[in-house]
């Protein structure tokens, strides 16, 4: 069974209320009126600061989470061409997966799904930028999607998405059948480093069945994704996210 993952829903002040708040707050304060005694200064002093925190809260709100990408990787999101399709949003780029030393990091865009940098020994934002990969609506409106974020001459970078209640991990088969094994991250994305001998399509498509499970092994669904393609001589033509 695989389900959507429904966005949060708003709670407590509506996001354009909060400014009118922390307004008559201030105001309340800066008021001529007799000495507050020291408890109502403390009451009144925590109130401001539950505000700010509110309003704070409320301009962040999505269903994108996880740790704030580095600045390296910002300006990463911010070199992407908008004559591609999409405009990242690079000031809420957050780190969503973790292999190792491979990273992923996910923003939103203005069309409304979002995009990917993928950091790895031989590929990092700071070094070698590449405005990262921005996934159409179609897509991202699917409740599982994997593709290669990165490659090197023996390794590559496979990264996705699953929107299943409860996902904990996810496993698929390397282009040799071995069991590949990767945690669930921020916001339902994976990432898996990949080590490679040869070509993947040696043997034809790379095609392998994405299981997600939850935290006692379960199986919630399963998708079968071509990774790779074979084309002449055993190239293969590798699929995107």
């Amino acid at each position: 069974m695989s389900e959507r993952l429904p966005a949060l829903p708003l709670r407590d002040f509506p996001y354009d209320r909060f400014g009118v708040r922390k307004a008559h707050v201030l105001d309340e304060i800066a008021r001529p009126r007799p000495r507050l005694s020291p408890r109502r200064r403390v009451a009144l002093a925590v109130l401001v600061a539950l505000v700010a925190i509110g309003t704070a809260t409320a301009a962040t709100t999505s269903w994108l989470r996880g740790s704030p990408a580095p600045r390296a990787v910002v300006e990463d999101f911010g070199s992407y061409t908008p004559q591609l399709g999409f405009h990242p949003e690079p000031g809420r780029a957050v780190l969503v997966a973790e292999d190792g030393d491979v990273a992923l990091y996910a923003t939103t865009n203005a069309e409304g799904t979002y995009c990917l940098v993928a950091s790895a020994p031989w590929k990092r934002p700071d070094k070698l930028p590449d405005g990262g990969t921005c996934v159409p609506r179609a897509e991202a409106a699917a409740p599982f999607i994997a593709g290669l974020v990165g490659a090197s001459p023996d390794s590559m970078v496979i990264a996705g998405r699953t929107t299943s209640r409860g996902a904990r991990t996810v496993r698929f088969t390397d282009s040799r059948g071995e069991s590949i094994t990767r945690p669930i991250g921020s916001s339902g994305f994976f990432v898996a480093h990949v080590h490679v001998s040869g070509s993947p399509c040696a043997n034809g498509d790379w095609s392998p069945t994405f299981t997600v499970l939850d935290a006692n092994g379960r199986e919630l669904t399963h998708t079968k994704v071509v990774l790779g393609r074979a084309a002449q001589l055993g190239v293969c033509a590798f699929s995107w996210p």
